[in-house]
């Protein structure tokens, strides 16, 4: 695999991206694919002339792990990471905020997820997070790393990288749609000689000084909802904080996330057994940016 800032695979085929800005939010979300996009955005050329901000948005429900993987980002690689964490009211009609926060005052207890979720439910929508309402990211994520990007090069006045693979298509984003995106960039399908996929994902990390020191089955975010019911038996069985949180919450909110109705009692009693029939293998994980 070979990096290029002047023929890449995408241009070649005829969908060369035209930057209209050179301001860029990158999106760091603690997964081995948007660290290598920041990476590369980092180190390569085509990039050397852009305003560029590292983003990365904390639920307060991610790994230990995650953290320090994050940290090692910037140690190990020179790469300035800003740390933004959403901030909800309680008061009707005022949207979603965010904080800068530092690694010493990073949450670790699921606060910003708390909030928001309170902050959705404060109006008429009653519930936690799930497959029909899916709208964990689009509060912590998404809208934090925007109106910090809003506040830091205006509004509509950058372009956002994401972390997208070849595996993500056509699922998430297809060439058609690259063609015509005029507000998002996606570096390792269009600035390498072929798309980056997971071989090359996992050739890219071979040869770095740092890892991320977890299986990518257990994700970024401890116990997420969008994890089958498999990988979810398998973080509790690895090891959690959060079964109480979310007991706490189905308690509060009088739903839960899971697929199938289930709770997180289900779950833990699921992962206490040496054998679970009720698993469907079949299941696959849901896309959340949280992972890339």
């Amino acid at each position: 695999m070979k990096e290029t800032a002047i023929t890449t695979w995408s241009s070649r085929k005829g969908f060369g991206i035209q930057m209209k800005t050179n301001n860029l939010l990158v999106t760091v979300s603690g997964g081995r694919s948007s660290a290598m996009m920041a990476y590369h955005i980092h180190n390569n050329p085509k990039y050397k002339d852009f305003n560029k901000i590292y983003v990365f948005c904390n639920t307060g429900m991610e790994r230990p792990e995650t953290i320090d993987f994050l940290k090692k980002i910037e140690s190990e690689w020179g790469i300035p990471l800003y740390l933004v964490e959403g901030t909800f009211s309680e008061v009707m009609g005022k949207g979603v905020g965010y904080k800068v926060v530092s690694w010493d005052t990073l949450d670790m207890n699921a606060n910003p997820f708390s909030g928001a979720v309170m902050h959705l439910n404060k109006g008429t929508f009653d519930g936690l997070p799930n497959q029909e309402s899916p709208y964990c990211s689009d509060r912590m994520k998404v809208q934090p790393s925007k109106k910090f990007a809003d506040d830091i090069f205006g509004k509509k006045n950058y372009l956002k990288a994401i972390g997208f693979r070849k595996e993500d298509m056509p699922k998430r984003i297809s060439w058609a749609e690259i063609k015509e995106e005029e507000e998002r960039i996606f570096p390792l399908l269009t600035d390498f000689e072929e798309p980056v996929g997971l071989i090359e994902l996992n050739k890219f990390w071979e040869s770095q000084p740092f890892k991320l020191e977890i299986n990518s089955k257990l994700g970024n975010c401890e116990l997420c909802w969008k994890k089958s019911d498999k990988n979810l038996i398998d973080n509790i069985r690895y090891g959690t904080r959060f079964v109480d949180w979310y007991k706490q919450m189905e308690d509060k909110y009088g739903n839960t996330s899971f697929r199938g109705n289930k709770s997180i009692m289900d779950f833990v009693k699921m992962a206490e057994q040496p054998f679970t029939p009720e698993i469907d293998f079949g299941q696959e994980d849901y896309n959340c940016v949280c992972n890339f």
